[in-house]
């Protein structure tokens, strides 16, 4: 059966109404949500908490339960306030703020981080619609003051511009990357051209040169970071050291000190060139003992929380800008 488009908005409509009643219910001040996935910090949290007033603390090592525990007090109209540490592995925290602000657009979200306000992944997550942020390391006074602006304080953050935000950026860095700018504005290709070719008019910023870049083989978001892992165990206890391969015995092992001593036979390793060698950039797995010459690289993508491999990464071409200090 066709929903004809009267039907069709009065159900927007019914959506809209319900949204509108979420917003509108009262913030507890003795109930909240605290997503931490490090048990000594939840501790540390939940008695400030408690030192402040807080009486119902749900305490959840995992997002998924925290989000189950806030649908379940909205479905008792109950509006309830939720920190959650930036720190959590495997997680993706815009994905995580946009979930809540879609169950409830006027959710209290405070971010415990050890960034600071003017970080850009800050930045965009109070854009999206935290309402504060609290900084490590943890203090009840500044926990207080973070939890009584969210639930008191009704004014809202007014949304940072394109060129604001183009200006912390560029006071932060000194190359541009086209790329990385469409990532982080939530704004038009026809937008960010604009911008750039007015930071280049003013001579804000140069052209450098066009680059290939890495992206992600899933959203293409060049906003990713590498990981390095041993080849053999996967396990990130690795370090990078000059090996030494001694030609009396054949053993091969790194060169910790500055023994000449070989530590198989117990002899004096000789000359270089002669009676050993010496082979740079190579790496030793404090795990398993393995040495190599080039790790495991795995890539995260920082935007869709998206893990893969060297070899299947995306390349897109990008602009780099110089900025004019």
């Amino acid at each position: 059966m066709t929903t004809t488009p009267i039907e069709k908005n009065k159900i927007d409509n019914n959506d809209l109404l319900q949204m509108e009643y979420f917003s509108d219910l009262s913030i507890s001040k003795t109930d909240i949500i605290v997503i931490e996935p490090n048990n000594s910090l939840a501790i540390t949290i939940r008695k400030f908490l408690i030192n402040i007033g807080f009486e119902n603390i749900y305490v959840c090592n995992e997002p998924k339960e925290g989000k189950q525990i806030f649908v379940d007090c909205i479905a008792n109209e109950i509006s309830i306030p939720i920190i959650i540490d930036d720190n959590l592995p495997d997680q993706n925290l815009k994905n995580i703020v946009n979930e809540i602000l879609e169950i409830q657009p006027s959710a209290k979200i405070l971010i415990i981080t050890a960034k600071g306000k003017t970080d850009l992944q800050i930045t965009e997550l109070l854009d999206i619609g935290i309402s504060s942020i609290i900084q490590k390391p943890l203090d009840s006074t500044e926990l207080k003051k973070a939890l009584s602006m969210a639930i008191e304080e009704k004014e809202k953050r007014k949304d940072t511009s394109i060129e604001e935000k183009f200006e912390l950026i560029s006071s932060q860095c000194k190359i541009i990357s086209e790329n990385r700018i469409k990532d982080m504005f939530s704004a038009s290709q026809l937008e960010i051209e604009k911008i750039i070719r007015k930071k280049k008019e003013d001579r804000v910023i140069r052209l450098d040169k066009e680059i290939l870049e890495a992206t992600c083989n899933q959203c293409e978001s060049s906003n990713i970071m590498h990981s390095v892992k041993c080849p053999s165990c996967k396990q990130t206890n690795i370090k990078q050291e000059i090996l030494i391969e001694h030609y009396n015995c054949g053993e091969v092992y790194p060169r910790d000190t500055d023994s000449d001593i070989c530590p198989k036979c117990n002899k004096h390793i000789g000359l270089v060139g002669r009676d050993y060698r010496e082979s740079a950039d190579y790496y030793v797995c404090k795990s398993c003992d393995d040495k190599f010459p080039r790790p495991f690289f795995e890539l995260i993508c920082l935007q869709c929380g998206n893990i893969f491999v060297e070899s299947t990464i995306k390349w897109k071409k990008d602009i780099l800008y110089l900025v004019n200090n």
